[in-house]
């Protein structure tokens, strides 16, 4: 064999191997799943709590059944280390107990108060009409597997974000949930869990909320045209102009 030829097969089996190599190391450079997108014009914001009580199962339920495009949601961690959908630290406005969410434990937690003040409007009240129970994140995920859900991830605990991404990669939410925070501390260890989970290739987006919602939608989108209105105001008004942000 010529000696051109010979450099020609070694370089050829050469670069065979080491791209094989690559791929076995990086099969996302190959396999990259296609990003998808998903429509969240009509975001109830804690379920719409002007209508229900914020973040339980029965304002979630009536927002879907009204045909939302995203739930947006508050996670914390109990004393237990279980992921509740929760607003508040501390549960003196939500239940009148006057504890930290993070010294009880789950099945300590006591129910919601029958009425709550609309935090967007404080000369309004709401009842619940179905259960007061607190939920945990799973029952979310569970009861709404397809829909967009938007986390607000309400402490700076390493603890807290490593469950809730955890929680993603089990229900297969990557390409149906965003999470993040006002705070840019709490984005950034949320930015690094997606990095180290999924070897940067992830669906599940990181994000910072300044005064009016920021949902990255692809990369990162600005919602300039907001509408902040009842969940039902919303459906019915079917403003294709404004994203409704429902309180």
């Amino acid at each position: 064999m010529s000696s051109p030829a010979v450099v020609y097969v070694l370089s050829t089996v050469t670069g065979y191997v080491l791209t094989s190599a690559l791929l076995l190391r990086c099969p996302s450079l190959l396999h990259r799943r296609r990003r998808e997108t998903f429509r969240s014009r009509h975001i109830s914001h804690r379920g719409g709590a002007g209508e229900n009580l914020e973040n339980t199962m029965a304002a979630f339920r009536h927002a879907v059944e009204l045909g939302t495009d995203m739930l947006e949601l508050d996670c914390h961690l109990t004393k237990d280390e279980q992921v509740v959908v929760l607003h508040d630290s501390n549960l003196r406005r939500l239940t009148g107990v006057d504890a930290d969410i993070s010294d009880v434990r789950y099945a300590d937690l006591p129910p919601y108060l029958c009425k709550l003040g609309v935090t967007f409007k404080r000369e309004c009240f709401v009842e619940g009409g179905g259960s007061r129970r607190i939920p945990l994140l799973r029952d979310v995920f569970e009861a709404f597997p397809s829909l967009p859900i938007n986390i607000d991830i309400k402490v700076n605990d390493d603890r807290l974000i490593r469950k809730v991404s955890e929680m993603v990669i089990k229900y297969d939410r990557e390409h149906l949930t965003v999470w993040g925070n006002s705070r840019d501390q709490i984005v950034q260890k949320c930015y690094k869990e997606v990095r180290a989970l999924y070897h940067s290739n992830s669906h599940l987006h990181s994000y910072r909320v300044d005064d009016i919602l920021v949902l990255p939608h692809g990369d990162y989108i600005v919602y300039k045209s907001l509408m902040f209105c009842s969940v039902s105001y919303c459906h019915k008004s079917k403003q294709d102009s404004s994203f409704c942000f429902c309180v």
